[in-house]
């Protein structure tokens, strides 16, 4: 259904030259470095940083936020029978309006857990953050919300996306990848943090900043793919390429939903990342649906997945997508109770044009050994070119009675308190 088309490139290759047989290791040096600077991209307007992009899009928001306190919208609320939503046209489609000034308090609020509808409005439960306004300065829009809205119910995806590709020229490919967006995301705060997310991942997975060519220096327990490769050795001689593609997904993210009293509650984390072995078919690059556990591609996605959160605190748009993922899941979720959105119109919205383009850099690690008793030096060399992509997609479901739960949140609700809130009335 989408273009999650990002890769790690591996090459290996070796070289040997000997003048004889007896020697004595004098050195042994192993170094890292970029084999060609990236291009930048920024200033013919293809690339943008992530910062820059929000001061553009703070200075257009402006008319925005003061004129428009809702987005207006029509929901149809209906059972679900087998493949199709049942409803009467006369009873169960409502105008209703989301109101963008509650969605504002109470995401800054919390993390959101659950969606229930009660009386033909929708209702929010959230939780305390993960990480407090003290160790991340996360950036939330309540107009977000309305994009996922208008992405997963009325766009002709019907979800969420973003990925970088590969160049159609093989000539360009270790220059730089060009940037798609699904879901309606294009030129909004939902599609660039989408590429920002997916961006800094493959920067953490090669250590190195893609767009500067410095490495990056993370206090702690960083580690990037290169602490999960073997070390470069001299026992045979061989030129192999291996690709693997990442993506990050909520499939894997369990939400329970009743349909009878149309409620959704998402369990555990909503966000993980996948990776597989990819193939080299007639010029084209063919997933092999292989996962692939013994690599260090898997290993270092098991590593990212349980230090997402603590890597936040140095990119915190990470945790902007960690936050947005809850609600995808949800809102995906809420389809199942019999509850859609079947129009939304966002009037005037402040578009900003958001990146088509990022740079690729190829990362060599080089060892070197020199054998010398005037008579013997072999150099070798091993380089991985790195280029990626994200995307979000379906959920996991589980049928559940959620009636306890419904009440629970309904008093809460009754009772003014500020963990649950309607947004849609």
């Amino acid at each position: 259904m989408k273009r999650l088309n990002y890769f790690i490139i591996l090459t290996i290759a070796f070289m040997i030259f000997s003048l004889s047989i007896y020697a004595k290791i004098t050195l042994d040096e192993t170094k890292m470095y970029i084999k060609v600077q990236p291009i930048n991209y920024i200033t013919s307007g293809e690339d943008c940083t992530y910062y820059e992009w929000i001061d553009k899009y703070e200075q257009k928001r402006q008319d925005y936020k003061i004129n428009t306190p809702s987005v207006k919208t029509k929901a149809i609320i209906g059972n679900i029978k087998e493949d199709y939503i049942e409803y009467d046209p006369q009873q169960d489609v409502k105008n209703i309006s989301i109101n963008l000034e509650k969605v504002n308090i109470i995401r800054n609020q919390g993390d959101i857990i659950g969606i229930f509808v009660e009386k033909g409005k929708l209702y929010v439960a959230i939780e305390e953050k993960k990480l407090s306004n003290k160790e991340i300065k996360s950036i939330r829009y309540p107009e977000d919300i309305a994009v996922l809205i208008r992405g997963i119910f009325t766009s002709p995806d019907h979800c969420i996306w973003q990925t970088i590709d590969p160049p159609p020229n093989k000539n360009d490919m270790d220059k730089y990848g060009l940037v798609y967006y699904g879901g309606m995301a294009e030129d909004t705060h939902v599609g660039m943090v989408m590429f920002e997310a997916d961006r800094v991942m493959k920067c953490l997975s090669g250590g190195y900043e893609n767009r500067t060519g410095e490495p990056i220096n993370i206090r702690g327990s960083y580690k990037s793919e290169w602490n999960y490769m073997p070390e470069i050795t001299f026992d045979d001689q061989y030129f192999e390429e291996e690709w693997h593609r990442y993506w990050f997904t909520t499939k894997d993210t369990i939400v329970q939903y009743d349909p009878d009293l149309k409620v959704v509650k998402i369990i555990g984390d909503p966000l993980s990342v996948k990776t597989e072995r990819m193939e080299m078919i007639n010029g084209k690059l063919e997933s092999t649906f292989d996962p692939d556990y013994d690599s260090c591609s898997y290993k270092w996605t098991k590593h990212f997945e349980s230090n997402l959160l603590s890597y936040a605190k140095y990119y915190p748009v990470l945790y902007e997508l960690h936050e947005l993922s809850r609600w995808t899941s949800l809102l995906n979720a809420l389809y199942e109770t019999g509850f859609i959105f079947d129009e939304i119109l966002l009037h005037n919205f402040p578009y900003v044009s958001t990146p088509i383009k990022t740079p690729i850099i190829q990362i060599i690690k080089e060892r070197t050994t020199e054998n010398t008793t005037q008579t013997h030096i072999e150099t070798r060399s091993r380089q991985i070119s790195l280029t990626g992509g994200v995307g979000l997609e379906q959920v996991t479901l589980q049928k559940a009675d959620l009636s306890e739960l419904k009440e629970q949140w309904i008093t809460q609700y009754k009772k003014g308190d500020f963990k649950v809130a309607c947004i849609c009335d």
